[in-house]
């Protein structure tokens, strides 16, 4: 059996009611969104940062929302993390199933012995339609599990997979495809449904939560009741009021919160177009309330105009949408990466002055020798400045220059700061880096270090 060794939640940091988004909208009740230099590959990338990178063999990318054609996403995000070239690195796409399916993959790899510990990421950040965003499910979320055969916090008990030929809800050739509910959710979900859940369990009332994950799951009572369950057993979808239905993440986040709500014995069932069973048994207390901490911890979006701003990315205020090409070089970018990338600088091997970027000599000491450090991704404020013509969809763009803690100096861009007045910098504010797009529409994925408030 795999084991859940460690798991990272990226939320974004804003918020939008469903009041704002639509006269009829219900205050309070909200959707994570993404500020505009955000995507799955940040999200997937903050989620992953405190996860342990030892003996990662493999890793899997899940997502209903590509940013990437005809390039993995999964060996992309490893480069990032700086984890071995060569690795098994594959992507899961096409449904809101894919969470699911990645971890299902991963716990027959490491049952097979193949594998030791393989990185299990979800993430995904679409929009609807502008004038459906309370019909259509939306919100942005990444969620990461590291599986091993090590030590952990959880067991994946049994994991099984039941496909079905029915999709009541596709695309197809761009246009959106919806059968009659009257006779899809029958043939689909019930049908798929009562089959998955055949003599999966030997005791029903040994399971402390049922998730179920499905847009039909107020039509699944009977069928679990018939099987032995009570209505007691099954938990709620309290994220689906607090941060929206995050597609390909979900599954996996509401696993994520029973587990830090203490439950021990949890059966999971993701439906989409089939369905994936997990049974999973909690060996130890989730100390880390990683999901509780970011679900209370936003700022809203005060306007629809707002939230048209996050969407409509790199607008600019301009007429005609138009993406931008800042100059990028790969062959220096990769030439760069150990710099750019995973932040390691230069000790002056003499008096001990550390530098962020590349120099022949010290300034301090005019030493010629030097040695590779790891610079920490937090730091303090030592000057900044506004720029009003860096393209930006909240301009102006605040530049700062950070010392960080432990030594170097970078001069990077202020993030989050949709509104001002609540990320505000001044001289020796605290800050910590994150990884975002450089230009919100660029042309090419250049992603680089920014700055938020802390």
């Amino acid at each position: 059996m795999s084991i859940i060794k460690s798991y990272g939640i990226a939320l974004p940091h804003f918020r939008v009611e469903d009041s704002t988004l639509h006269p009829k909208g219900k205050k309070g009740v909200m959707k994570a969104v993404c500020f505009s230099d955000e995507d799955i590959i940040t999200l997937a990338f903050q989620a992953a940062s405190d996860i342990p990178k030892n003996n990662i063999d493999g890793v899997f990318f899940a997502s209903s929302s590509p940013v990437f054609h005809n390039r993995y996403h999964a060996s992309y995000l490893a480069d990032l993390l700086n984890l071995p070239q060569g690795i098994l690195a594959l992507d899961f796409t096409n449904s809101a199933r894919s969470g699911t399916d990645a971890l299902l993959l991963a716990n027959d790899l490491i049952d097979s012995g193949k594998y030791k510990n393989i990185l299990v990421v979800a993430s995904d950040v679409s929009f609807p339609e502008i004038g459906k965003e309370l019909t259509a499910p939306f919100g942005h979320a990444a969620c990461v599990i590291l599986l091993s055969n090590e030590k952990g916090s959880a067991e994946i008990l049994l994991a099984k997979s039941f496909s079905s030929s029915m999709a009541e809800e596709f695309s197809y050739k761009l246009n959106n495809i919806q059968y009659d509910p009257r006779y899809s959710r029958d043939a689909g979900f019930k049908n798929n449904l009562i089959e998955s859940i055949k003599n999966i369990v030997s005791k029903p009332q040994s399971i402390d939560a049922v998730i179920l994950n499905s847009l039909y799951s107020r039509m699944a009572g009977g069928i679990f009741a018939k099987a032995g369950f009570e209505e007691k057993q099954f938990a709620k979808d309290s994220l689906n009021l607090k941060i929206g239905n995050t597609g390909a993440v979900h599954a996996l986040l509401l696993l994520i919160n029973e587990l830090e709500n203490g439950r021990k014995n949890i059966l999971l069932a993701d439906y989409t177009n089939g369905t994936n069973i997990f049974e999973i048994k909690s060996t130890a207390a989730f100390i880390n309330k990683h999901l509780q901490e970011q679900l209370n911890n936003y700022d809203l979006v005060k306007t629809y105009q707002d939230y048209l701003q996050l969407r409509k990315t790199g607008n600019f205020n301009s007429l005609k949408y138009e993406t931008k090409e800042m100059f990028s070089s790969e062959m220096m970018q990769e030439r760069e990466k150990e710099t750019l990338l995973y932040l390691k600088g230069l000790k002056c091997a003499e008096c001990g002055t550390i530098y962020y970027l590349k120099a022949a000599r010290c300034k301090k000491c005019k030493c010629d020798k030097f040695y590779t450090v790891q610079l920490k991704d937090t730091g303090t404020v030592y000057a900044f400045t506004s720029e009003h013509y860096f393209p930006s969809s909240f301009p102006p763009i605040t530049m700062a220059v950070i010392d960080l803690d432990g030594g170097g100096r970078m001069t990077i861009q202020q993030t989050d700061t949709m509104y001002p007045e609540k990320n505000k910098i001044e001289i020796e504010s605290k800050i910590k880096l994150v990884l975002r797009k450089m230009i919100e529409n660029d042309a090419k994925p250049n992603y680089f270090w920014k700055a938020i408030a802390l």
